[in-house]
């Protein structure tokens, strides 16, 4: 999971820059298409309705990496956010990804804190300390007569 958030990958705005216009609507399709095929449905996804699905996910969340996009697809297949209905529904999906994005900033807090954490571990210094037995402590003022 922490892969999924902290290694670099690309985003969706980084691959329609690297592959030019609607490729990464067209990965999202893919991928959705994947959950379609997994899912027991009665009726497929309306292609024309994936696709526009897919342009507008990609225009409102260009920011997720595509390994964050893969760990939902998952999530999603193994039943995390629900299931459909008699056919594949756009909404279901997009209602889904906003949970998954409520996990993703909990679960990113978590490995954030954990590397902050890390951090400061590994700068405290370790103080040596001098322990002076009691016993030793008691000759010593013995050692010198009171007045």
């Amino acid at each position: 999971m922490e892969k999924a958030y902290s290694e670099k990958s690309p985003t969706m705005s980084d691959l329609e820059r690297m592959y030019g216009c609607d490729s990464s609507s067209l990965w999202v399709k893919t991928q959705l298409l994947t959950i379609d095929f997994a899912s027991s449905t009665k009726e497929s996804a309306d292609i024309d309705a994936l696709s526009e699905f897919s342009r507008l996910f990609v225009a409102q969340y260009h920011y997720i990496k595509l390994t964050e996009f893969l760990l939902f697809i998952a999530r999603f297949k193994l039943g995390k956010y629900g299931k459909f209905y008699g056919y594949f529904d756009t909404i279901t999906v997009g209602e889904a990804f906003r949970k998954f994005l409520r996990e993703r900033s909990e679960e990113m807090d978590i490995i954030i804190r954990g590397r902050n954490f890390r951090e400061i571990e590994e700068r405290r210094t370790v103080v040596e300390r001098y322990h002076v037995p009691a016993n030793y402590i008691q000759a010593e003022i013995n050692r010198y007569p009171k007045k």
